[in-house]
């Protein structure tokens, strides 16, 4: 089978850097680490934490509630930022921390905070209950929420001035039309655009499908970036199989007896340790 690589896909550096950070946390520190939740979201990567020995809280819990639950040792928020009051109330707790937060969400919640600063109406556009959402809504208790998926306009107010932000794994094309509703609310709008870097660049390679069978995006199904560069290529390609997959065993359950050609992407949180297992089945399919 002929197989097309999209020309950006997997790890970013935000992932990397979170990574990078952790094991040399490991490597200087003999206490026990804590990671509050996933670093990044895939399952993957959590089982190899696991296994190298670092504890994992992922439950329902709320972080303060897991901070609490601690005595002693080092504790790791993830990638996606979190509500800095945490903070001062692990200290408080004697704890140590490790903060991994990806540099693209810190610049973003400095963006926030200079809009909040100026006295705009802020917005926020993210998922629902997801930790980027809940760190950014976390600066100040006076930001607008709206649900990317299902934006609840009626919490908008007629004002003078909106500083819109978004959480940075959304999809562009979706997010234009509820920036085209808010416009609607204020004489002056300020579309700020957080999208990171990274997911614009894996979004914009499905442009180089062109006239594969099926395209593959490889990605943990609780990974924001992975879902929805697997959304948009469905939206982009409804001709076309449009699979979301997280393992060669789950691709070795697709039947491919009728396809000759096939485009691989993978979402920034996917390591290559799932990526080129993958390929290789598929080339000599």
């Amino acid at each position: 089978m002929k197989i097309t690589l999209a020309s950006c896909y997997g790890f970013c550096l935000g992932v990397e850097n979170a990574l990078r950070i952790l094991r040399q946390a490991k490597q200087d520190n003999s206490e026990k680490i804590t990671l509050l939740s996933p670093i990044v979201h895939n399952s993957l990567i959590m089982e190899n934490i696991a296994k190298d020995g670092y504890f994992v809280l992922d439950d329902n819990r709320s972080l303060a509630e897991k901070i609490n639950s601690l005595d002693q040792g080092t504790i790791v928020f993830s990638a996606h930022g979190h509500d800095k009051r945490l903070d001062q109330l692990a200290i408080d707790k004697g704890l140590k921390i490790i903060d991994t937060t990806c540099p693209r969400v810190k610049a973003n919640f400095k963006s926030i905070e200079k809009a909040l600063e100026e006295g705009d109406d802020v917005i926020f556009i993210g998922i629902t209950n997801h930790p980027e959402t809940l760190a950014s809504l976390s600066l100040d208790k006076n930001i607008i929420f709206l649900d990317f998926k299902n934006p609840d306009y009626s919490v908008l107010k007629k004002g003078e001035y909106a500083s819109v932000h978004n959480q940075t794994t959304l999809i562009q094309d979706a997010l234009n039309p509820i920036y085209d509703v808010i416009r609607k609310y204020y004489s002056h709008v300020k579309i700020i655009n957080d999208i990171c870097f990274a997911t614009k660049k894996r979004q914009q390679a499905l442009d180089e499908v062109s006239d594969e069978d099926f395209i593959i995006v490889i990605g943990d199904k609780i990974s924001s970036n992975s879902t929805r560069l697997f959304e948009l290529a469905k939206q982009k390609y409804s001709n076309k199989r449009v699979f979301l997959v997280n393992s060669l065993d789950e691709v070795k359950r697709i039947n491919f007896s009728k396809n000759e050609k096939g485009f691989i992407t993978a979402g920034a949180s996917t390591p290559k340790e799932v990526i080129n297992p993958i390929i290789e089945y598929l080339k000599s399919y």
